[in-house]
């Protein structure tokens, strides 16, 4: 499978905890979708925090740190009120700003970009206002334009594992594989306990042919966040890789049922050139309980028409 195939699968899994996932995806889908993942892994532990406190925040200090787990917490309303009594409290101050630009960031990247953009201007030291904004342009479609503040963001604060690693996911999305592995290594190596950073690791080694480490990395992130679907998924496109395609298979219907087990087990047969073997999982796909029969006949009827084409130039 060569990497921009592979690239591919993993942008087209990455996300995809049915089959109605399984079309196409934008960068900027991509990014939202990488922040909503982020706010919902932090958000159960934050929650509990935030419950047990009685706190009443009065400096600007103690309001931004309120704001921040709320935002956390996935409470954006409340961490969105802390932000402007904080801005209230110190209009000059870009620390509030920068906060509601991230709040911000998922839903509106183009006004966050323009409100880090301002933040960044008026503070030109603030590595959280370019990591935003490299963030604000990669969830707009726009990779190279992320990469000056991403690369800024870190030169400001060497020790960002969040920057190393929405540095390493651009640098992929670009074709620099081996970049992004050094900046994904560097991302684990500060904060070993992030799963979307060990998953973003599974993802570098799995496009710098490395299959094995990205077993390794996906596992990891599994073991943090075993829930998550998308780590399940890249793990059994790692041992796709690896030819172990009834491991990647249990893996697959861990989070879906039969019916896109069947249908993403094919794909991997498929993106690595085994035609009749994906055509035989299609079928199995059809036959299987599942409202995606229509995506299932779609992928049958390529990979049906891929064989006609691999026979037609056979003979």
């Amino acid at each position: 499978m060569s990497r921009r195939a592979l690239l591919r699968t993993i942008l087209v899994f990455v996300l995809a905890g049915s089959l109605s996932g399984c079309a196409t995806m934008s960068g900027g889908n991509q990014a939202a979708a990488s922040l909503s993942e982020h706010r919902e892994y932090m958000a159960e532990l934050a929650a509990a925090e935030l419950a047990e406190t009685d706190q009443k925040p009065e400096s600007f200090d103690e309001k931004i740190e309120l704001a921040r787990r709320f935002h956390r917490a996935g409470q954006s309303a409340n961490a969105m009120r802390m932000y402007f009594e904080a801005f209230r409290m110190e209009p000059d101050n870009p620390r509030a700003q920068e906060g509601v630009a991230f709040l911000q960031l998922a839903e509106q990247p183009a006004r966050a970009e323009r409100v880090l953009g301002k933040v960044a201007a008026e503070d030109p030291e603030s590595s959280m206002a370019q990591l935003g904004l490299g963030l604000a342009r990669y969830a707009q479609d726009d990779p190279a334009g992320a990469i000056p503040p991403l690369e800024r963001a870190i030169a400001l604060r060497p020790d960002s594992a969040k920057a190393h690693d929405s540095l390493g996911v651009v640098l992929a999305e670009l074709g620099r594989y081996d970049e992004a592995l050094e900046h994904a290594l560097r991302a684990r190596e500060l904060d070993p306990d992030d799963a979307e950073i060990a998953n973003n690791l599974g993802i570098a080694y799995l496009l710098n042919g490395d299959a094995v480490r990205a077993e390794a990395a996906a596992r990891d992130a599994i073991v943090l966040e075993p829930q998550q679907a998308s780590y399940h998924n890249n793990l059994a496109i790692a041992l796709g890789h690896q030819g172990r395609y009834d491991e990647a298979q249990r893996e697959f219907r861990l989070v879906g049922g039969d019916q896109a087990a069947q249908n993403n087990v094919a794909y991997l047969y498929f993106v690595n050139g085994h035609l009749d073997e994906a055509i035989g999982h299609y079928e199995m796909a059809l036959l299987a309980d599942g409202d995606d029969a229509l995506v299932v006949l779609r992928n049958l009827n390529a990979a049906l028409d891929a064989r006609s084409e691999r026979d037609s130039a056979d003979r």
